[in-house]
């Protein structure tokens, strides 16, 4: 009960703040909220469809990425463990925003996919980085007795992984997952520098066409925290059903 009161008590807090902050904004500036986003509503809807297109493929690509390059990095090979490495930290001192660019007027021109294509692969590739990262955390967090009990029963390195070692590892792992791919939604709206008619794209066309740009603007981003935190709160039931007892 405690612990519940003290959610309502920062709950209260934030939301006194945030109404005192638009209370004060509201003197300089006048809402108009019977044009947005009723009057839009299609258009946002398409650019929320658009994002999760882009969010949901590119999570799965780069946990793809990330469980094959985690398993590189803690793989007996040097030559496995240095090719990781130097994706990790190739991607990982790039902003996000030149590898889109570099992604769509570079290797773009030369192979001709469209700019959603071009969105994906440069989300896949750079989230990915960081998810070796947390896959292969997850995966030395398995204590060693249960790798050597592992190969004692005559178990194969295929098996051994994907039977035992990686489950555990992808649950010691789920917090940071999850914070991961929650990071990898927000980054989608960078799409839009590549004219990608995502949500903070058509949030902008609609702020130009209402002329309504705070309205706009505060509607994306409830939309985007909306995603957000329900997702933080699918993956705290989920860690909840996975612990152990």
């Amino acid at each position: 009960m405690t612990r519940i009161l003290k959610k309502i008590s920062i709950a209260a807090f934030i939301v006194a703040i945030l109404g005192t902050l638009y209370y004060l904004l509201s003197l300089q500036y006048p809402f108009h909220w019977n044009v947005v986003p009723m009057d839009y509503l299609k258009m946002y809807y398409l650019g929320l469809m658009m994002t999760l297109k882009i969010s949901l493929m590119s999570i799965v690509f780069s946990f793809v990425i990330g469980v094959i390059g985690g398993i590189m990095k803690v793989s007996k090979s040097e030559t496995l463990r240095d090719l990781a490495g130097v994706y990790v930290t190739f991607f990982r001192n790039i902003p996000l925003l030149v590898v889109i660019l570099l992604v769509y007027y570079g290797v773009g021109t030369i192979f001709d996919f469209p700019r959603f294509w071009a969105a994906v692969i440069a989300l896949s590739t750079f989230e990915g980085a960081y998810m070796i990262e947390i896959i292969r955390a997850g995966i030395q967090s398995i204590p060693k007795e249960q790798f050597e009990t592992a190969e004692a029963l005559g178990l194969s390195a295929r098996e051994r992984f994907f039977d035992i070692i990686l489950p555990q590892a992808f649950r010691n792992a789920l917090p940071s997952l999850t914070g991961q791919f929650i990071s990898l939604i927000k980054d989608s709206s960078l799409a839009s520098v590549i004219a990608i008619n995502e949500l903070t794209q058509r949030g902008t066309q609609v702020a130009t066409m209402a002329l309504a740009s705070f309205e706009s603007y505060i509607t994306i981003a409830a939309i985007y925290f909306s995603l957000t935190y329900t997702l933080s709160l699918i993956s705290s039931k989920l860690e909840r059903r996975l612990a152990i007892p």
